[in-house]
């Protein structure tokens, strides 16, 4: 009688095992998020609905950072942001300033050290439209 139960103890242990190597220990996006980061990398592109392209890199300083709190605040030393919100099911981040405007961004990548934001807008220039595209790489500082 103790061998079936032996045998079945023993394959609900091998199979809990084998799971928990095969999920990848991942932190969700809030507690990722978390801390201080520094743009490495900030470069917006615009497109015409002719397919003329418009790249435009900005420089970045050293000084130039942003802190994601826990509480949602934002210490921006910009001073263009000073609250976020964070959907991690659809992976958006919401960056708003003092007046609440909004600009929201797709996380393109989020980990221990890299944060990648998208803004993708489309604006109607000389009638027809014209997308935006505007990229910020953080590293973790």
């Amino acid at each position: 009688m103790m061998k079936p139960f032996n045998l079945i103890l023993f394959v609900v242990i091998f199979c809990c095992t084998a799971l928990s190597f095969s999920i990848p220990y991942q932190q969700s996006y809030k507690k990722m998020i978390v801390g201080k980061w520094q743009p490495v990398l900030s470069t917006s592109e615009g497109i015409e609905a002719n397919g003329n392209r418009t790249v435009k890199n900005y420089r970045l300083s050293n000084k130039d950072l942003m802190q994601f709190n826990a509480d949602g605040s934002i210490i921006d030393s910009g001073q263009l942001y000073f609250s976020y919100a964070l959907d991690p099911d659809d992976k958006i981040l919401s960056l708003f300033d003092g007046g609440n405007y909004e600009r929201k961004f797709d996380i393109d990548q989020l980990d221990k050290t890299t944060m990648k934001i998208v803004m993708r807008e489309t604006d109607k220039y000389n009638g027809e439209p014209f997308q935006i595209i505007w990229t910020i790489v953080f590293k973790r500082k």
